[in-house]
């Protein structure tokens, strides 16, 4: 599936296309805009707070950097691990999760888009190694992303404003749209109590990121002139190995905990990765002629970057009741190049309608995230010493602008998690089951600005996300 921004920046010649023809060629790329929102709103490759780890960690939202700490302290808060009161392993995550994205008139007028699948997502594998004898050493294994989607449109009736001919008797398109992204996190985590009521703790974390994005358009038509043929495909790909911390203080007084946690900005090792773009145009009619150009790029240097993170939170206990809270704030990342290659010719014939002939284009695929900072909120009611239930609240903002075009990530959702659930104890195990939604809605813009000054077209879209948990967490 092409990307909003894909066609106007990467194939600049074919805005030279006379007004009326770009009208209609460029009508599939709204479908294509709409589409490419629809499947990869949910990837939220650009947001921080979409899933959580570890079996009570889960059921209150991950809401727990000032909770007192278990085994999934390594992520959290590794401070609260110095102050956990045994050894722990942990194998914990998302069983199954249903997404639908909605997008009101994204298939055309009065044609709404919906898409909807399940999947399996994030998990975290964790566990202590006895050998200190007075601090705490853990191992853990973190799957922060993980995406995998593959989304195609084919439309041969009512297509006739997709063709790249006016006036089209017959006319059809076929998007593609493909997405794998994938981060791990393999971590060491070392915890120290400074007294018997403060715990410090670092994570360090070896991370690995992959991504693969491939969108394809083929727009076809005939009119009584003749046919015309448009293919356009952008691809990249790219894998970056980095490295990260995350510090950690927590703290215990009575009934109430408190801690605060660091995560340092990622310090890229090395990353390499492919850009991949053609563009072709076959016209018989001779309205606009030939359009062609290629540039398969490979063994380019990648780069990836991660923010500055600190986050908050506080606990309170008062009978058989605990309240939870915590905040975080994530700095902004200036725009980069994850992948740059070389500028490439797109080849036009020079006409009245194009008195510039050829083009050169670059194939560069940018990143530009904004500050965000998220909140939440949650309950915890112990029924016996053996059940427990839970229940959360927090957001998921966004660190891309919902103006900026998008390129290496592609989501804008401003997500509202809600979450309820419940463990409890058994065979010296505890188990972990609960469900958590988000949802979100908001317009979106079809096209960027365009050189004819078309007015873009406003789509409106909504995001339900319903994922069942399951986690098992066992005490030696």
């Amino acid at each position: 599936m092409l990307l909003p921004r894909a066609l106007p920046p990467h194939a600049a010649a074919l805005w030279y296309f006379p007004r009326m023809l770009l009208r209609r060629c460029l009508a599939a790329c709204v479908v294509c805009a709409a589409m490419a929102w629809a499947g990869t709103a949910l990837a939220q490759d650009s947001n921080y707070w979409s899933s959580a780890y570890g079996t009570r960690a889960q059921l209150l939202g991950g809401v727990v950097t000032g909770s007192s700490g278990d085994i999934s302290s390594v992520y959290y808060n590794p401070g609260a691990l110095a102050l956990a009161p045994g050894a722990e392993f942990l194998l914990a995550g998302y069983a199954v999760q249903y997404q639908r994205v909605s997008v009101a008139n994204g298939s055309g007028p009065r044609r709404d888009l919906v898409s909807s699948v399940f999947s399996t997502v994030p998990s975290l594998i964790a566990g202590e190694l006895p050998v200190l004898d007075h601090d705490r050493l853990a191992y853990s294994y973190l799957s922060r992303q993980q995406v995998d989607l593959d989304i195609e449109k084919r439309v041969t009736t009512d297509a006739a404003s997709s063709s790249p001919l006016p006036n089209a008797t017959f006319a059809a398109f076929d998007v593609q749209y493909h997405q794998n992204v994938g981060e791990s996190w393999y971590s060491l985590t070392w915890a120290h109590k400074l007294s018997s009521a403060l715990g410090f703790g670092v994570t360090p974390s070896f991370v690995y990121r992959s991504q693969r994005t491939a969108g394809s358009l083929l727009a076809m038509g005939e009119n009584a002139n003749g046919q015309a043929v448009l293919q356009y495909s952008r691809d990249f790909e790219y894998s970056h190995y980095r490295l990260l911390a995350r510090l950690g203080l927590n703290g215990v007084r009575d009934s109430l905990t408190y801690g605060i946690t660091l995560n340092t900005p990622g310090l890229g090792l090395t990353g390499g990765g492919a850009y991949r773009q053609s563009v072709s145009l076959t016209d018989q009619t001779g309205t606009v002629g030939n359009v062609l150009g290629a540039s398969f790029q490979e063994d380019l240097k990648a780069e990836y970057k991660s923010p500055l993170g600190v986050a908050g939170g506080i606990s309170f206990g008062r009978g058989r009741m605990r309240l939870h809270a915590s905040a975080e704030w994530w700095a902004a990342v200036d725009k980069y190049n994850v992948l740059e290659g070389q500028p490439f010719v797109i080849r036009v014939p020079i006409r009245a309608g194009n008195p510039t002939g050829d083009s050169t284009v670059t194939a560069i695929v940018s990143e530009k995230l904004d500050e965000v900072f998220n909140f939440g909120f949650g309950l915890e009611h112990h029924f016996s010493p053996d059940v427990a239930g839970y229940a959360s609240y927090h957001t998921d903002r966004s660190a891309r602008a919902p103006d900026s075009a998008p390129d290496a990530s592609v989501t804008a959702w401003d997500l509202n998690h809600v979450t309820a659930g419940v463990t409890f104890n058994a065979w010296r195990s505890n188990f972990a089951v609960g469900v958590s939604t988000a949802f979100g809605d908001r317009p979106i813009l079809g096209l960027g600005s365009r050189p004819d000054r078309i007015p873009p077209a406003e789509l409106k879209s909504s995001a339900l996300i319903v994922t069942g948990t399951l986690g098992w967490k066992f005490t030696f």
